[in-house]
C-alpha cells in the first residue's frame, strides 16, 4: 500500500515564512556586513538594529514554517493511520475572511453525529473553484485524531474529480 499525502498546496503561511525569513536574512547581512575595525557609537547602533530586526524576522519566519510543517506532517499521519469518519456535506460556502484576485474561494462543510449524540463540523481547505456541480457524493471522509477531533483532514479528492487550470 502507497503512502497518500495530504493535499494543502501553498498557503499563505509558508508564503510568509519564506518572506519573513528572507528579509531577516537580508538584514542579519546587511547589518553584519558593516566593517568592524573602528566602529563609532551610531555604527555600532546601526549594526546592532538591523541584526537584531533581522533575527526577530529570521525567527518568526521559521516559526511559521514550523506550523505549517507541524500541519502537514500531522495531516499525512492522520492519512495513513487510516481512521476515518464519514461525514455528511451540509453546507458549501465562500470563505469570506480570504480574498484572492478580488474572489472569495469556496468551502466544504461537512457534520458528523457521533454515538452519544454529538455534532461535529469540519471545514474543507479552500477551493478556488465552485464544487457544486461536481460533487459525486453527498458523503466524504474526515480522517481524524479519535482522541481530539480538532485535528482532522477532509479528504474533498475523493468526491471531487482532478480539476486542472489552465
Amino acid at each position: 500500500m502507497e503512502k497518500r499525502t495530504a493535499k494543502r498546496g501553498i498557503t499563505t503561511l509558508v508564503i510568509e515564512s519564506i518572506v519573513f525569513s528572507f528579509i531577516g536574512i537580508m538584514f542579519i547581512l546587511a547589518g553584519s556586513l558593516i566593517p568592524a575595525e573602528n566602529i563609532e557609537g551610531d555604527a555600532r547602533a546601526f549594526r546592532a538594529i538591523f541584526c537584531g530586526l533581522g533575527a526577530v524576522l529570521l525567527i518568526v519566519g521559521l516559526v511559521c514554517l514550523c506550523l505549517e510543517l507541524s500541519q502537514r506532517i500531522r495531516c499525512n499521519r492522520l492519512i495513513n493511520a487510516g481512521q476515518y469518519i464519514m461525514a455528511e456535506i451540509s453546507e458549501i460556502t465562500r470563505n469570506y475572511a480570504v480574498c484572492v484576485n478580488n474572489r472569495h474561494p469556496y468551502v466544504i462543510i461537512c457534520r458528523y453525529q457521533d454515538q452519544y449524540g454529538n455534532i461535529h463540523m469540519f471545514k474543507s481547505r479552500n477551493l478556488y473553484y465552485d464544487p457544486v456541480p461536481l460533487l459525486r457524493d453527498q458523503m466524504v471522509k474526515v480522517y481524524v485524531d479519535r482522541e481530539d477531533f480538532r485535528h482532522y483532514y477532509m479528504d474533498i479528492d475523493e468526491v471531487l474529480p482532478r480539476v486542472i487550470r489552465h
